[in-house]
């Protein structure tokens, strides 16, 4: 809806975007270890142990999201310095003011997010974010058309949208939330007269930090990708912005069955039916294979047309289309290097998956994308992340393989020793 607005607005969103998911991604890591660890309880019916790590997540993130709104404010005196066009920094600067805000609502929807599916109940969070979406998309058209006797806000408006649709997402889901008689039993463990207890803070933090560490680095280079093309002009960077929200798109609809994996892996991990959890593992990563198959013969058919869904630019949308093409064959190892993750977080194998991530994106990605980004402008960026996002789709299958065959090892000749 924003490229409707012009190239200079497009990338001006593209800019405001890196900077917010670089700094709230790092949030989301810690949140996902809400969901590992729920499973695992969950399988158990530990109730009261489930609210105490539900509470101490609640607590966590809620000063964690006031730490990253004075984060995105220091960075607007980095950003004039980063080499970015200066004639889109005022519109980057006031979209990401007003946004920041909403990091606050957004990072305690997270954790009831991660709680329920983790209980895996997946509806609340599914029909709080199309409540959200509907009501962003709604408010986006009225303060940019100006209907309704608003004035037209342009980018100032579609900051207010995306800030009172998140603040909507967390009022749905909490209500929703308490119609569930398994959500009840928890909250029926949950007082506020709860001390806080390190050991708990200790259990989050071990996985949350790892994962969120993963998050950082994997987002991080998509988000300084967008740095990389805001150097080669305003166009390429329109262009990338085009080509990250398709990516983005169904990178996050294969996420779900990341979520999944997490989930249903991370049950059968506490029960010990390891033979059961890799059927469901390898079930899932078929799954995804062919759900981004589908995704990369779409765009590659669509993709002279899928850019004048964004803007009217001919210049824009040829650059456009250049990159949806290698975008497009790199959209498997995106999806399954995500699923995969998903998995081993069911595993609670979060420290060498980190390492992994350091490795693909920030040693090879990001580098790569810089040195053929000069030689190749745009094109070069994505074949940079493409190379990055294959040899970490490689890696992680490798290390899900090793610890799924050592540990029907372990317990076969756990079982001959009994008798």
């Amino acid at each position: 809806m924003v490229g409707f607005l012009g190239k200079n607005a497009l990338a001006s969103i593209s800019l405001a975007n890196a900077v917010f998911f670089i700094i709230i991604i790092f949030g989301f890591g810690i949140s996902s270890a809400i969901s590992t660890l729920i499973a695992s309880i969950d399988g158990k019916n530990e109730y009261k142990k489930g609210a105490t790590i539900f509470y101490h997540g609640l607590i966590l993130n809620f000063f964690l999201s006031i730490f990253m709104y004075v984060l995105v404010h220091i960075f607007f005196y980095i950003l004039p310095y980063l080499g970015q066009p200066k004639e889109i920094l005022n519109d980057t600067i006031s979209f990401l003011r007003i946004t920041s805000i909403s990091l606050i609502p957004w990072m305690i929807f997270e954790i009831l997010r991660k709680f329920s599916e983790g209980l895996s109940l997946v509806f609340p969070s599914l029909l709080s974010t199309w409540t959200s979406v509907i009501v962003n998309i709604t408010l986006n058209y009225i303060f940019l058309h100006g209907i309704f006797g608003f004035p037209k806000l342009g980018i100032t408006g579609v900051a207010y949208a995306t800030l009172i649709s998140r603040i909507i997402m967390l009022i749905c889901i909490s209500i929703l939330l308490l119609k569930y008689e398994k959500i009840r039993k928890y909250y029926n463990n949950l007082k506020f007269s709860i001390k806080f207890q390190k050991k708990y803070f200790k259990k989050i933090l071990n996985i949350g930090i790892p994962s969120g560490l993963h998050m950082l680095f994997e987002m991080s280079a998509f988000a300084i990708s967008s740095f990389i093309s805001g150097r080669c002009g305003i166009k390429v960077l329109a262009a990338h912005q085009i080509v990250i929200s398709l990516v983005s798109s169904t990178f996050l609809l294969s996420a779900g069955l990341s979520v999944a994996a997490t989930v249903r892996i991370g049950n059968q991990l506490a029960l010990k039916n390891y033979y059961e959890l890799r059927k469901v593992g390898k079930s899932i990563f078929f799954m995804g294979f062919i759900f981004m198959l589908i995704c990369n013969f779409i765009f590659i058919f669509f993709r002279k047309n899928i850019p004048y869904m964004y803007i009217n630019d001919e210049k824009v949308a040829f650059f456009a289309e250049k990159m949806i093409v290698i975008a497009s064959i790199f959209q498997l190892s995106d999806g399954i290097q995500g699923i995969i993750l998903g998995a081993l977080r069911g595993l609670q194998d979060v420290h060498i998956p980190m390492w992994i991530s350091l490795f693909s994106y920030w040693i090879v990605a990001i580098p790569m994308a810089w040195f053929l980004s000069i030689k190749m402008g745009g094109e070069g960026v994505w074949i940079g992340l493409g190379i990055g996002l294959t040899i970490s789709a490689i890696l992680f299958f490798i290390r899900y393989e090793s610890i799924t065959k050592k540990l029907i090892k372990k317990s076969n000749n756990k079982y001959l020793f009994i008798r």
